[in-house]
């Protein structure tokens, strides 16, 4: 790497010292020179550290161009020779300086290479600043710089999203979630009648001149890459209070609204309870993490929201979508997924930031009604998990699945609530999270640690089955009561579990069951499921059983197939007496099969003689078939039927 290093720098000089650069004309040779380096580009971000960042940008409301610089104050962890940030391309480079001098540079490929005059030695601060104008280019939708028009109230907007990979869209930048800027100042220059939001503190506006003013937000915390972000546009500014009740100050909630008088008339109601939600989460998760600052909203033709640090980009105001951004601000602002397969720790609590919000300040049928939702859309994915497998982390359309990452998160942290026993230290829990992590980021398996210190039990089977697991549980419970001389018999039941994914087969979470008696008052039991197939007695003091009712509260992601009273002693019954009709019996030249059960069904049957030879063998691929028995002779036979995930057998008799 060094050799390689030495030759480019004695070539560089002609082709990218400062802002006296033919670009095009050198290009085809200089990535010729620069191959060998461009392969380690992810190992030379590793060799430094970012402190701060200036961005200093001049934009307007009319199109995404950009003119101005960005500065970094960065730490070397090992002697550093390059600086490497990724760029999008689409944008002419003016210069570039390390320690205020001059730099040399190369910039292709959505690659910024800048190489210092000397090597500077690990342990160094140093200062980088790089200028730069144009119209950068996105690489995906409503991603990076934008310029959109929000049609309902005709206003312009130029905005920024960089979740998950787009600040290199619009900014020189080391995207890594684990190295978060200690600080951040963004400086917007506008035309004087533009406003700009953004992250931190509003510490003034400066007055330039010839229509001209800057925007001058100061973030004094540590913030992720993805989360910098500003609005401009002909905003007018509408600002409420939250009062904490675990704060002695009151804190700011800023907003940054659509200039149109009908705007504050449509939006009343949602704009007096974002400080009630405030409060709320303040008390459930801890102090707002940046109380000393603000919280706020920008208005912007987003389809929904963007939670950027202080300050939340929306596209409407609804407090259904004010709350998932609110709870942001604690869950993947304040702390952080530490790789995009956690991005469960951003969007599942955010999403159950949303019933906790229906909870206490709508109804608990409100909040029932979304978390029903949740298993629906949860179910949808029968064959895919929580968590982001690795081979899927940089795809985004993966990552911010509203099935998996959203919904069934969020149906994943309310079961940890269940699990819990007790509001208390599922909240204590939350808080942890806040404290233990804050300015930080962590995994899914911190999030178990957390879970099992505060509640001195184990939750590895729980992740395991439900968050790296695939898929949910079917169940089928069937009860019993005999009549006895001295009176009624316990209660019996039978549950018999499969998972939607062959890949996850039992799931243990304990299930409480409702049962309703004749003559006395309801009473909630618990099971504990530890197989497929598992008998429960269950005493009830000679109280005469009326029905049962499965998860009542519906705390647990599953799918009850059905719930059966039958008069028989409960033995080990298949579950081919529920799904599949095989006949007639005695057949002469046809089989039917059906299955009634929750999927499709895919699978084959094969018919045996007495002696045990294979006779027939039939692939099924839906869940009505006809089988010809033309060529079998009269007979018994057994019939064997393998297929989603059941292993059935039956005699048969044919007739001719």
């Amino acid at each position: 790497m060094k050799k390689i290093i030495s030759v480019i720098l004695t070539l560089l000089p002609v082709l990218c010292w400062s802002q006296f650069v033919d670009y095009e004309t050198n290009k085809l040779s200089s990535e010729k020179q620069f191959k060998p380096v461009l392969k380690s580009l992810s190992a030379l971000q590793n060799k430094f550290d970012q402190k701060f960042i200036h961005i200093a940008l001049a934009v307007n409301d009319t199109n995404t161009y950009v003119s101005g610089s960005v500065k970094y104050k960065l730490l070397a962890k090992s002697n550093l020779d390059t600086v490497y940030f990724e760029f999008t391309t689409n944008v002419t480079i003016d210069s570039t300086q390390i320690n205020e001098q001059n730099s040399v540079y190369y910039y292709s490929s959505d690659s910024l290479l800048v190489f210092p005059n000397v090597t500077i030695e690990q342990g160094n601060e140093f200062w980088i600043q790089i200028w730069y104008h144009g119209n950068p280019n996105p690489t995906g939708f409503m991603r990076g710089i934008n310029n959109t028009t929000n049609t309902v109230y005709n206003q312009i907007v130029t905005w920024t999203l960089s979740e998950s990979f787009h600040l290199k869209d619009w900014l020189p930048c080391k995207q890594d979630l684990t190295d978060r800027l200690d600080s951040a100042w963004l400086f917007i220059t506008v035309d004087s009648s533009l406003k700009v939001g953004s992250n931190g503190m509003l510490s003034q506006i400066t007055q330039l001149g010839n229509g001209k003013v800057r925007y001058e937000w100061k973030e004094h915390h540590p913030i992720v890459y993805y989360l910098l972000s500003f609005a401009a546009s002909k905003y007018v500014e509408h600002n409420v209070y939250a009062h904490p009740s675990n704060y002695s100050d009151s804190i700011l909630i800023q907003n940054y609204l659509f200039n149109n008088p009908q705007f504050l008339i449509d939006n009343t109601w949602n704009i007096s309870q974002m400080a009630p939600i405030f409060e709320l989460y303040c008390a459930q998760f801890g102090l707002y993490p940046w109380a000393d600052e603000k919280f706020g909203h920008a208005l912007c033709p987003v389809g929904g929201g963007m939670e950027h640090q202080t300050m939340t980009s929306l596209g409407y105001l609804d407090t259904w979508l004010v709350a998932h951004e609110l709870t942001h601000q604690w869950y993947g602002d304040h702390i952080t997924c530490a790789s995009w397969q956690d991005i469960w720790i951003n969007e599942g609590f955010a999403s159950y930031g949303e019933y906790l919000y229906a909870q206490e300040l709508v109804s608990q049928a409100s909040a029932d009604v979304n978390m029903a939702n949740c298993h629906k859309r949860a179910k949808l994915e029968p064959n895919k998990s929580v968590y982001v497998p690795f081979a899927d982390s940089w795809d985004e359309n993966r990552i911010f699945s509203s099935n998996l990452s959203y919904k069934k998160g969020s149906a994943v942290i309310h079961m940890l609530r269940y699990l819990s026993n007790s509001d208390s230290l599922f909240f204590v829990a939350l808080k942890q999270m806040q404290t233990q992590y804050a300015d930080s980021v962590i995994t899914g398996e911190d999030v178990k640690h957390i879970f099992e210190n505060v509640n001195g039990k184990s939750f590895e089977d729980f992740f395991n089955q439900y968050y790296y697991g695939e898929g949910f549980p079917f169940y089928i419970l069937i009860w019993q009561q005999d009549s006895t001389i001295t009176g009624l018999d316990n209660l019996k039941l039978q549950l018999v579990q499969w998972g939607s994914s062959s890949n996850n087969q039992l799931f243990t979470t304990p299930l409480q069951i409702k049962v309703s008696f004749t003559e006395n008052p309801d009473s909630v039991i618990v099971i504990q499921p530890s197989q497929s197939v598992q008998i429960f007695q269950i005493d009830v003091n000679n109280n005469k059983v009326s029905g049962l009712t499965f998860d009542p509260q519906n705390w647990v992601l599953d799918s009850l197939l059905y719930i059966y009273h039958i008069s028989q002693d409960v033995e080990q019954i298949e579950l081919d007496d529920f799904f599949i009709t095989l006949g007639p019996n005695p057949a002469s030249d046809n089989l039917n099969f059906k299955y009634s059960g929750p999927d499709n069904f895919k699978g084959i049957i094969k018919l045996y003689d007495l002696s045990g030879r294979e006779m027939l063998s039939y692939n099924i691929m839906s869940n009505n078939e006809v089988i010809p028995l033309i060529k079998l002779k009269a007979g018994m036979y057994i019939a064997e039927i393998n297929g989603n995930h059941l292993q059935l057998s039956r005699k048969l008799i044919i007739i001719k």
